[in-house]
Protein backbone atom coordinates (compact mmCIF):
# COMPACT_ATOMS: atom_id res chain seq x y z
CA UNK A 1 0.00 0.00 0.00
CA UNK A 2 1.29 3.47 -0.25
CA UNK A 3 1.34 5.61 2.33
CA UNK A 4 2.08 8.83 1.05
CA UNK A 5 -1.12 9.38 -1.42
CA UNK A 6 -2.48 13.35 -1.13
CA UNK A 7 -4.51 12.19 1.62
CA UNK A 8 -2.32 9.72 3.73
CA UNK A 9 0.11 12.79 3.69
CA UNK A 10 -2.40 15.49 5.43
CA UNK A 11 -3.36 12.97 7.66
CA UNK A 12 0.13 12.44 8.81
CA UNK A 13 0.83 16.12 9.24
CA UNK A 14 -2.44 16.49 11.11
CA UNK A 15 -1.08 14.25 13.68
CA UNK A 16 2.55 15.72 13.49
CA UNK A 17 0.62 19.17 14.25
CA UNK A 18 -1.36 17.48 16.69
CA UNK A 19 1.97 15.92 18.86
CA UNK A 20 3.49 19.69 18.59
CA UNK A 21 0.60 21.45 19.88
CA UNK A 22 0.17 19.07 22.77
CA UNK A 23 4.12 18.90 23.42
CA UNK A 24 4.42 22.70 22.92
CA UNK A 25 5.33 23.17 26.76
CA UNK A 26 5.26 20.84 30.18
CA UNK A 27 2.65 21.00 32.54
CA UNK A 28 3.23 23.06 35.87
CA UNK A 29 4.33 20.61 38.66
CA UNK A 30 1.77 21.39 40.84
CA UNK A 31 -1.55 19.31 40.83
CA UNK A 32 -4.01 22.32 39.94
CA UNK A 33 -1.95 22.89 36.86
CA UNK A 34 -1.33 19.17 35.24
CA UNK A 35 -5.33 18.42 36.16
CA UNK A 36 -7.39 21.54 35.69
CA UNK A 37 -5.06 23.82 33.77
CA UNK A 38 -4.39 26.11 37.17
CA UNK A 39 -8.21 27.20 36.62
CA UNK A 40 -7.64 29.62 34.45
CA UNK A 41 -9.81 28.95 30.81
CA UNK A 42 -11.27 31.69 28.83
CA UNK A 43 -14.34 31.62 26.81
CA UNK A 44 -12.11 30.96 23.41
CA UNK A 45 -10.67 27.95 25.09
CA UNK A 46 -13.69 26.64 26.65
CA UNK A 47 -15.69 26.69 23.25
CA UNK A 48 -13.29 24.80 21.40
CA UNK A 49 -12.50 22.09 23.86
CA UNK A 50 -16.15 21.80 24.98
CA UNK A 51 -17.73 21.88 21.44
CA UNK A 52 -14.69 19.62 20.10
CA UNK A 53 -15.18 16.89 22.84
CA UNK A 54 -18.71 16.83 21.90
CA UNK A 55 -18.26 14.66 18.63
CA UNK A 56 -16.61 11.43 19.68
CA UNK A 57 -19.46 9.07 18.19
CA UNK A 58 -18.99 10.94 14.92
CA UNK A 59 -19.20 7.64 12.48
CA UNK A 60 -22.32 6.73 14.34
CA UNK A 61 -24.37 10.08 14.10
CA UNK A 62 -23.24 9.19 10.43
CA UNK A 63 -25.14 5.34 10.72
CA UNK A 64 -27.73 6.52 12.78
CA UNK A 65 -28.62 9.29 10.59
CA UNK A 66 -28.58 7.42 7.48
CA UNK A 67 -30.88 4.35 9.23
CA UNK A 68 -33.16 6.87 10.75
CA UNK A 69 -33.71 10.18 9.14
CA UNK A 70 -33.76 13.65 11.21
CA UNK A 71 -35.12 12.74 14.42
CA UNK A 72 -31.38 11.53 14.70
CA UNK A 73 -30.95 15.70 15.39
CA UNK A 74 -33.59 15.65 18.24
CA UNK A 75 -32.01 12.39 20.28
CA UNK A 76 -28.21 13.74 20.03
CA UNK A 77 -29.14 16.96 19.61
CA UNK A 78 -32.38 18.80 21.02
CA UNK A 79 -32.37 17.34 24.36
CA UNK A 80 -28.83 17.85 25.07
CA UNK A 81 -29.28 21.52 24.51
CA UNK A 82 -32.26 21.67 27.03
CA UNK A 83 -29.66 19.69 29.29
CA UNK A 84 -26.95 22.25 28.83
CA UNK A 85 -29.01 25.43 29.43
CA UNK A 86 -30.21 23.37 32.80
CA UNK A 87 -26.38 23.06 33.42
CA UNK A 88 -25.51 26.55 32.66
CA UNK A 89 -28.35 27.93 35.00
CA UNK A 90 -28.38 25.47 38.00
CA UNK A 91 -25.46 22.87 38.16
CA UNK A 92 -22.64 25.49 37.04
CA UNK A 93 -22.67 28.23 39.85
CA UNK A 94 -23.03 25.17 42.53
CA UNK A 95 -19.90 23.42 40.70
CA UNK A 96 -17.91 26.99 41.31
CA UNK A 97 -19.02 27.72 44.82
CA UNK A 98 -18.45 24.30 45.74
CA UNK A 99 -14.98 24.54 44.97
CA UNK A 100 -14.87 20.68 45.04
CA UNK A 101 -12.80 19.91 41.52
CA UNK A 102 -14.52 16.49 41.11
CA UNK A 103 -17.56 13.83 41.18
CA UNK A 104 -16.26 11.41 43.30
CA UNK A 105 -14.60 14.27 45.41
CA UNK A 106 -18.53 15.81 45.60
CA UNK A 107 -19.86 11.88 46.81
CA UNK A 108 -17.18 11.89 49.29
CA UNK A 109 -17.58 14.89 50.78
CA UNK A 110 -21.52 15.08 50.82
CA UNK A 111 -21.86 11.19 51.79
CA UNK A 112 -18.89 9.21 52.45
CA UNK A 113 -16.68 6.15 51.71
CA UNK A 114 -18.62 4.02 50.42
CA UNK A 115 -21.15 5.72 47.94
CA UNK A 116 -17.61 7.74 46.68
CA UNK A 117 -16.38 4.70 45.53
CA UNK A 118 -19.39 3.64 43.79
CA UNK A 119 -19.76 7.18 42.47
CA UNK A 120 -15.68 6.19 41.31
CA UNK A 121 -16.80 3.43 39.45
CA UNK A 122 -19.67 5.17 37.66
CA UNK A 123 -17.58 7.64 36.25
CA UNK A 124 -14.79 5.27 34.94
CA UNK A 125 -17.71 3.73 33.07
CA UNK A 126 -19.06 7.14 31.89
CA UNK A 127 -15.75 8.38 30.61
CA UNK A 128 -14.35 5.13 29.15
CA UNK A 129 -12.81 6.03 25.34
CA UNK A 130 -14.28 2.76 24.01
CA UNK A 131 -17.01 3.99 21.82
CA UNK A 132 -14.63 6.39 20.45
CA UNK A 133 -11.50 4.04 20.35
CA UNK A 134 -13.98 2.02 18.26
CA UNK A 135 -14.77 4.46 15.80
CA UNK A 136 -10.92 5.49 15.43
CA UNK A 137 -10.38 2.02 14.97
CA UNK A 138 -12.63 2.71 11.95
CA UNK A 139 -10.42 5.22 10.13
CA UNK A 140 -7.21 3.71 10.97
CA UNK A 141 -8.66 0.77 8.89
CA UNK A 142 -10.50 2.75 6.03
CA UNK A 143 -7.30 5.11 5.72
CA UNK A 144 -4.16 1.89 6.21
CA UNK A 145 -6.45 -1.33 6.76
CA UNK A 146 -4.83 -1.49 10.39
CA UNK A 147 -6.20 -4.63 12.38
CA UNK A 148 -8.58 -3.64 14.75
CA UNK A 149 -6.29 -4.39 17.89
CA UNK A 150 -3.46 -2.56 16.59
CA UNK A 151 -5.43 0.03 15.27
CA UNK A 152 -6.68 0.62 19.40
CA UNK A 153 -3.67 0.24 20.22
CA UNK A 154 -2.12 2.90 18.13
CA UNK A 155 -5.28 5.39 18.73
CA UNK A 156 -4.99 4.97 22.83
CA UNK A 157 -0.88 5.63 22.30
CA UNK A 158 -1.13 8.51 20.21
CA UNK A 159 -3.66 10.41 22.94
CA UNK A 160 -2.17 9.95 26.13
CA UNK A 161 1.25 10.75 25.13
CA UNK A 162 1.14 14.17 25.57
CA UNK A 163 -1.69 14.37 27.87
CA UNK A 164 1.15 12.56 29.97
CA UNK A 165 3.92 15.42 29.89
CA UNK A 166 1.23 18.21 29.35
CA UNK A 167 -1.89 17.45 31.38
CA UNK A 168 -4.73 19.33 31.09
CA UNK A 169 -3.44 21.84 28.92
CA UNK A 170 -2.01 20.13 26.68
CA UNK A 171 -5.37 18.85 25.51
CA UNK A 172 -7.53 22.20 26.01
CA UNK A 173 -4.41 23.24 23.40
CA UNK A 174 -4.74 20.24 20.80
CA UNK A 175 -8.98 21.17 21.36
CA UNK A 176 -8.42 24.41 19.78
CA UNK A 177 -6.93 22.99 16.60
CA UNK A 178 -9.55 20.18 16.12
CA UNK A 179 -12.02 22.91 16.46
CA UNK A 180 -11.44 24.57 13.45
CA UNK A 181 -10.57 21.41 11.80
CA UNK A 182 -14.03 19.55 12.17
CA UNK A 183 -15.97 22.46 10.89
CA UNK A 184 -13.60 22.76 8.12
CA UNK A 185 -14.20 19.19 6.93
CA UNK A 186 -17.84 18.72 7.37
CA UNK A 187 -17.94 22.29 5.24
CA UNK A 188 -16.10 20.73 2.46
CA UNK A 189 -18.07 17.67 2.80
CA UNK A 190 -21.63 19.24 2.83
CA UNK A 191 -20.26 22.31 0.08
CA UNK A 192 -19.41 19.44 -2.43
CA UNK A 193 -23.06 17.79 -2.21
CA UNK A 194 -25.02 20.82 -2.33
CA UNK A 195 -23.07 21.92 -5.38
CA UNK A 196 -23.12 18.39 -6.84
CA UNK A 197 -26.89 17.34 -6.45
CA UNK A 198 -28.97 20.24 -5.21
CA UNK A 199 -30.14 21.41 -1.99
CA UNK A 200 -33.63 20.64 0.37
CA UNK A 201 -35.74 19.76 -2.64
CA UNK A 202 -33.76 17.13 -3.56
CA UNK A 203 -32.93 15.44 -0.40
CA UNK A 204 -37.10 15.46 0.28
CA UNK A 205 -37.26 13.98 -3.88
CA UNK A 206 -34.72 11.72 -3.07
CA UNK A 207 -34.88 9.85 0.44
CA UNK A 208 -37.91 7.59 1.93
CA UNK A 209 -40.44 8.52 4.06
CA UNK A 210 -39.16 8.24 7.15
CA UNK A 211 -35.84 10.62 6.85
CA UNK A 212 -37.95 13.87 7.06
CA UNK A 213 -40.84 12.05 9.69
CA UNK A 214 -40.59 12.47 13.45
CA UNK A 215 -40.64 10.06 15.30
CA UNK A 216 -39.70 8.13 12.64
CA UNK A 217 -38.92 4.27 13.04
CA UNK A 218 -39.31 5.05 16.76
CA UNK A 219 -41.86 5.68 19.66
CA UNK A 220 -41.88 8.38 21.66
CA UNK A 221 -41.52 6.82 24.58
CA UNK A 222 -37.91 5.24 23.10
CA UNK A 223 -37.24 9.43 22.31
CA UNK A 224 -37.82 10.35 25.52
CA UNK A 225 -35.67 7.80 27.10
CA UNK A 226 -33.07 9.37 24.98
CA UNK A 227 -34.45 12.51 26.34
CA UNK A 228 -33.68 11.44 30.05
CA UNK A 229 -30.22 9.98 28.94
CA UNK A 230 -29.52 13.79 27.74
CA UNK A 231 -29.28 13.94 31.66
CA UNK A 232 -25.99 13.13 31.43
CA UNK A 233 -24.74 16.08 30.90
CA UNK A 234 -25.22 17.20 34.52
CA UNK A 235 -23.14 14.19 35.59
CA UNK A 236 -20.32 14.35 32.52
CA UNK A 237 -17.16 14.91 34.55
CA UNK A 238 -15.76 16.83 31.09
CA UNK A 239 -18.32 19.06 31.73
CA UNK A 240 -17.78 19.59 35.66
CA UNK A 241 -13.89 19.47 35.00
CA UNK A 242 -14.33 22.24 32.51
CA UNK A 243 -16.45 24.27 34.65
CA UNK A 244 -14.21 23.50 37.82
CA UNK A 245 -10.95 24.80 35.51
CA UNK A 246 -13.04 27.84 33.96
CA UNK A 247 -11.63 31.46 35.08
CA UNK A 248 -15.12 32.79 36.61
CA UNK A 249 -18.80 31.62 36.69
CA UNK A 250 -19.14 34.28 33.95
CA UNK A 251 -16.73 32.37 31.92
CA UNK A 252 -18.25 29.51 32.34
CA UNK A 253 -21.44 30.59 31.50
CA UNK A 254 -21.01 32.30 28.58
CA UNK A 255 -18.38 29.53 27.44
CA UNK A 256 -21.02 26.63 27.76
CA UNK A 257 -24.31 28.88 25.84
CA UNK A 258 -22.12 29.88 23.07
CA UNK A 259 -20.77 26.27 23.19
CA UNK A 260 -24.65 25.38 22.65
CA UNK A 261 -24.80 27.26 19.47
CA UNK A 262 -21.75 25.86 17.97
CA UNK A 263 -23.31 22.48 18.54
CA UNK A 264 -26.42 23.85 16.62
CA UNK A 265 -24.43 24.64 13.73
CA UNK A 266 -22.43 21.11 13.44
CA UNK A 267 -25.58 18.98 14.30
CA UNK A 268 -26.73 20.61 11.36
CA UNK A 269 -23.98 20.00 9.48
CA UNK A 270 -23.86 16.51 10.44
CA UNK A 271 -27.38 15.51 10.00
CA UNK A 272 -27.49 17.02 6.49
CA UNK A 273 -24.37 14.74 5.57
CA UNK A 274 -26.29 11.66 6.64
CA UNK A 275 -29.56 12.57 4.86
CA UNK A 276 -27.28 13.37 1.36
CA UNK A 277 -25.43 10.13 2.27
CA UNK A 278 -29.46 8.35 2.49
CA UNK A 279 -30.59 10.11 -0.86
CA UNK A 280 -26.93 9.38 -2.85
CA UNK A 281 -25.83 6.15 -1.39
CA UNK A 282 -28.16 2.98 -2.20
CA UNK A 283 -26.01 0.62 0.55
CA UNK A 284 -23.33 1.22 2.70
CA UNK A 285 -19.99 -0.32 3.10
CA UNK A 286 -18.07 1.20 5.47
CA UNK A 287 -20.19 4.36 7.09
CA UNK A 288 -22.19 7.23 5.53
CA UNK A 289 -19.38 9.98 5.74
CA UNK A 290 -16.56 8.00 4.57
CA UNK A 291 -18.95 6.18 1.62
CA UNK A 292 -19.68 9.94 0.85
CA UNK A 293 -16.41 11.59 0.27
CA UNK A 294 -15.21 8.57 -1.26
CA UNK A 295 -17.99 9.29 -4.54
CA UNK A 296 -17.64 12.72 -3.85
CA UNK A 297 -14.05 15.00 -3.35
CA UNK A 298 -10.79 14.64 -4.90
CA UNK A 299 -7.89 13.64 -3.06
CA UNK A 300 -6.84 16.57 -1.72
CA UNK A 301 -10.65 17.43 -0.61
CA UNK A 302 -10.88 13.94 0.54
CA UNK A 303 -7.70 13.64 3.07
CA UNK A 304 -9.29 17.14 4.63
CA UNK A 305 -12.62 15.81 5.25
CA UNK A 306 -10.39 12.27 7.05
CA UNK A 307 -8.33 14.82 8.82
CA UNK A 308 -11.89 16.66 10.06
CA UNK A 309 -12.84 12.88 11.42
CA UNK A 310 -9.64 11.89 12.99
CA UNK A 311 -9.78 15.57 15.11
CA UNK A 312 -13.00 14.90 16.49
CA UNK A 313 -12.74 11.35 17.63
CA UNK A 314 -9.24 12.18 18.97
CA UNK A 315 -10.58 15.40 21.13
CA UNK A 316 -12.47 13.04 22.73
CA UNK A 317 -10.32 10.12 23.47
CA UNK A 318 -7.70 12.06 25.35
CA UNK A 319 -10.35 14.10 27.26
CA UNK A 320 -12.19 10.77 28.47
CA UNK A 321 -9.16 8.92 29.19
CA UNK A 322 -7.61 12.13 30.63
CA UNK A 323 -10.93 12.42 33.13
CA UNK A 324 -10.64 8.73 33.73
CA UNK A 325 -7.31 8.71 35.05
CA UNK A 326 -7.73 11.29 37.25
CA UNK A 327 -10.51 9.40 39.13
CA UNK A 328 -7.57 6.21 39.19
CA UNK A 329 -4.74 8.53 40.23
CA UNK A 330 -6.21 11.56 41.95
CA UNK A 331 -9.50 10.54 43.64
CA UNK A 332 -9.07 6.80 44.42
CA UNK A 333 -6.03 7.39 46.91
CA UNK A 334 -8.22 10.50 48.33
CA UNK A 335 -10.97 8.50 49.21
CA UNK A 336 -8.96 5.73 50.22
CA UNK A 337 -7.36 8.40 52.53
CA UNK A 338 -3.85 8.00 51.56
CA UNK A 339 -1.71 11.03 51.78
CA UNK A 340 0.26 11.77 48.34
CA UNK A 341 2.02 15.03 47.55
CA UNK A 342 0.98 16.55 44.12
CA UNK A 343 4.25 14.95 42.28
CA UNK A 344 2.67 11.21 43.70
CA UNK A 345 -0.13 12.14 42.40
CA UNK A 346 0.18 13.22 39.07
CA UNK A 347 2.55 9.87 38.67
CA UNK A 348 -0.11 7.79 39.64
CA UNK A 349 -2.67 9.57 36.84
CA UNK A 350 0.14 9.39 34.46
CA UNK A 351 -0.42 5.59 35.57
CA UNK A 352 -4.37 6.01 35.25
CA UNK A 353 -4.00 7.22 31.64
CA UNK A 354 -2.34 3.28 30.92
CA UNK A 355 -4.87 1.58 32.99
CA UNK A 356 -7.82 3.16 31.01
CA UNK A 357 -6.16 2.55 27.86
CA UNK A 358 -6.00 -1.67 28.43
CA UNK A 359 -9.30 -1.19 29.90
CA UNK A 360 -10.99 0.74 26.81
CA UNK A 361 -9.55 -1.44 24.68
CA UNK A 362 -11.07 -4.39 26.22
CA UNK A 363 -13.98 -3.02 26.29
CA UNK A 364 -13.72 -1.74 22.73
CA UNK A 365 -13.30 -5.41 21.23
CA UNK A 366 -16.36 -6.51 23.43
CA UNK A 367 -18.93 -4.62 21.75
CA UNK A 368 -19.92 -4.36 18.30
CA UNK A 369 -20.68 -1.07 17.81
CA UNK A 370 -20.29 2.40 19.99
CA UNK A 371 -24.17 3.35 20.28
CA UNK A 372 -24.01 -0.03 22.39
CA UNK A 373 -21.38 1.01 25.17
CA UNK A 374 -22.97 4.78 25.30
CA UNK A 375 -26.76 3.26 25.91
CA UNK A 376 -24.99 0.66 28.69
CA UNK A 377 -23.41 3.23 30.57
CA UNK A 378 -26.26 6.08 29.93
CA UNK A 379 -28.63 3.96 31.35
CA UNK A 380 -26.77 2.85 34.41
CA UNK A 381 -24.84 5.96 35.45
CA UNK A 382 -27.87 8.57 35.11
CA UNK A 383 -30.04 6.49 37.62
CA UNK A 384 -27.06 6.18 39.89
CA UNK A 385 -25.31 9.14 39.88
CA UNK A 386 -27.69 12.23 39.18
CA UNK A 387 -30.17 12.57 42.08
CA UNK A 388 -27.12 11.95 44.57
CA UNK A 389 -25.01 15.08 42.62
CA UNK A 390 -27.46 17.31 42.35
CA UNK A 391 -28.12 16.97 46.28
CA UNK A 392 -24.68 17.12 46.79
CA UNK A 393 -24.29 20.15 44.99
Amino acid sequence: MNLFTVDHTLIFLYFLTTLGFGFYKKSGKDINSFLFAGRKLTIPALISTLVSTWYGGILEVGRFTYENGIVTWIIFGFFYYVAAFLFVKFIAPKIIQSNIPTIPELFFRSFGKWPALIAIFCVILLTTPAPYLKILAILFDFVWDIPVFWALVLGSFLSIIYAATGGFSAIVRTDKLQFVLMFFGFAILLSSAWSKYGGISFLIANTPEFAFSIPGHFSWTFIFVWGFIALITFIDPGFYQRSFAGRSLQTVQKGILISVLFWVIFDGMTVLSGLYALAILPTVEISPYLDLANILLPPFSKGLFLVSLFAIVMSTVDSFTFISAITIGRDLPTILGLKLTDDEMIQLTRVGLGITAIFSICLALYFEYAVDIWYLAGSFVVPALLVPLVAGL
